[in-house]
């Protein structure tokens, strides 16, 4: 009976929910059908596939492919009374293939049975107003990227192409760089302006300014260069001398030995060095990060480097010249103390606290509490924080996705669970106001799935979570299986007129808790990157980094002029 009152609640906060009805996207007497409008009721088995894999082009670079039986279906909006021509775009073998059904009338054909093509089929007679369309008939596993309906006989492939995408987006730039999951962004050159400091796998270092042209590039060398390659290499880009030209943090490897140094921004040439804060090699390389802190009154120009290398983890704090602040020392096992240093005030005396997994530092590197008692061991530690006033005390607290053990909200300065809840292996996370008609803050947490091993299944899926502020589950989109990847949030004023936006993986969250495709890749990263006023949307993709912006975004100042938001919406940002 406590879990219908539960399911009763969830409800009554959004109403009865009607099936969503897509295709904001259309061209005069056609309505074009993306297979991202059939992820809301997402069986188990299917896939998300991108071009480059079987395609050198799918529309909005998002197709499905159909490991399951189960029909998928979604609602349109036909526009007028008429005859409309059904156009599939898919692909298969002779053993695969599926069938489309509009309204009650299914197709005589067969699609997904050939190499990739835009295949023209049956007419079907349409009446304004809604209609149901079916992929059915399921033969595992075709593939489809796109459906059109049109009163045009002769609509070409060629036709549909400008119409990708949600219209409100605008590709603003685009950078061909080497293949990277850390790119750092700051103003490097002094002509106040975005620039790019790329870090590859191996950790080598390649710097960009705004217009794409190479300023330099370091090379790691090749030892060791497997083990480094597993995770995020560390970076910063920093102006620590206020000149207007940001410098370059990163690991080199000088000598035969492991060098912390500070580089200039335009020339790579080394400005000052100290030893890299770990053990003498040989050593793994798990969880090296960097950010920037305020650890005085002044403004802040502190770094702090987490250093994780197997069996042992570092903190060490450094003033702008690299002389050593402090050292924390902690003998864990991998990934105990999570993936990322976070210096944030939390008891808003205007310097930070250091925040690293489930312990929290003073500004002089002592020890404020920890929270080990709530983990196992090393596979449950912390994958994400976010920071907000969760319970309405006028305190800042701390929220937590905490893999397996799930996510916490907790007051900050005290470790006092407010409340805790279960979200798969809860991974990415965020907190705001996103939700109509749910009480301030809500929680939406990216609860990762795992394939089995000797399996078909995707190695890496994720689905939404939604929890209100105190902890309640309302609601979980996709409203089927999880999506598979291994998606980032972001959050920012895409509008420029303050109301934040939430995106989570290619998709614009709605107000429901559920996603509108936006992007033709994983979101990365948002900021004002113009220096307009608005806040960009960041995608990174094989060697490719895209920023989009809204069409329809209202423009002001330029928000990196403020040193705080530069450094906590800009400079420290890490894929966890």
């Amino acid at each position: 009976m406590k879990y219908l009152l539960v399911v009763f609640s969830v409800f009554a906060c959004f109403g009865a929910r009607a099936q969503k009805i897509n295709n904001p996207v259309s061209m005069p007497g056609t309505i074009i059908i993306p297979a991202s409008d059939f992820l809301d009721r997402n069986p188990k088995g299917n896939i998300i596939s991108e071009a480059g894999f079987r395609s050198k082009w799918f529309f909005n670079n998002t197709a499905i492919t159909l490991n399951s039986e189960t029909n998928l279906i979604t609602r349109i909006n036909v526009p007028a009374n008429g005859l409309y021509y059904l156009y599939v775009r898919s692909q298969g073998t002779k053993d695969a293939g599926f069938k489309v059904s509009v309204g009650d009338k299914v197709s005589a054909e067969t699609f997904g049975t050939d190499t990739l093509r835009f295949q023209k089929a049956g007419t079907f007679q349409l009446k304004k107003g809604l209609t149901d369309i079916k992929i059915t008939r399921i033969d595992p596993s075709p593939l489809v990227d796109v459906l059109v309906l049109s009163t045009n006989p002769n609509l070409r492939e060629e036709d549909i192409k400008p119409y990708q995408l949600n219209p409100d987006v605008e590709l603003i730039k685009e950078y061909k760089i080497p293949s990277s999951n850390a790119v750092k962004f700051g103003d490097i050159n002094g002509d106040k302006k975005t620039d790019l400091a790329v870090l590859s796998s191996d950790w080598s270092m390649t710097v960009f300014d705004n217009s794409g042209q190479e300023l330099w590039s370091w090379k790691a060398p090749a030892e060791n260069a497997r083990l480094r390659s597993e995770f995020e290499a560390p970076g910063v880009v920093w102006d620590f001398d206020k000149d207007g030209n940001a410098e370059v943090v990163h690991w080199r490897f000088l000598e035969n030995k492991e060098w912390l140094v500070i580089a200039d921004g335009r020339s790579g040439k080394e400005i000052r060095k100290t030893e890299w804060p770990t053990k003498a090699l040989p050593h793994v390389y798990n969880n090296f990060r960097m950010a920037i802190a305020k650890l005085t009154k002044d403004s802040p120009n502190e770094l702090v480097v987490f250093t994780d290398y197997g069996g042992g983890m570092n903190i060490n704090a450094y003033r702008a010249d690299l002389t050593p602040l402090w050292q924390h020392v902690e003998t864990r096992k991998k990934d105990n103390l999570g993936h990322y240093i976070y210096p944030v005030d939390l008891n808003k005396d205007g310097i930070d606290e250091v925040l690293i997994g489930s312990l929290l530092l003073d500004a002089k590197g002592k020890e404020i509490w920890n929270r080990f008692d709530l983990l196992n061991d090393n596979h449950d530690h912390a994958d994400s924080y976010k920071f907000a006033d969760v319970d309405k005390d006028g305190k800042l607290d701390i929220v937590i996705s905490n893999s397996e053990t799930g996510v916490y909200a907790i007051k900050a300065m005290t470790k006092e669970i407010i409340w805790q809840s279960v979200a798969e292996h809860s991974q990415q996370i965020q907190v705001g106001d996103f939700l109509k008609g749910v009480a301030k803050p809500q929680i939406v947490v990216g609860g990762r799935t795992y394939g089995l091993k000797s399996s078909t299944e995707p190695r890496l899926s994720s689905q939404l979570f939604w929890f209100d502020n105190k902890g309640t589950l309302l609601s979980m989109w996709p409203n089927g299986y999880p999506l598979n990847g291994n998606p980032d949030f972001v959050l920012g004023n895409w509008k420029g007129k303050g109301k934040p936006q939430l995106f989570w993986y290619k998709f614009r969250i709605d107000e429901n808790g559920e996603g509108d495709l936006y992007f033709p890749d994983g979101v990365f990263h948002m900021f004002d990157f113009t220096g307009r006023g608005a806040e960009e949307v960041i995608t990174l993709s094989r060697g490719v980094l895209r920023v989009f912006g809204s069409k329809s975004a209202s423009y002001s100042k330029d928000l990196k002029q403020d040193l705080n938001y530069l450094r906590t919406k800009v400079v420290n940002h890490t894929h966890y």
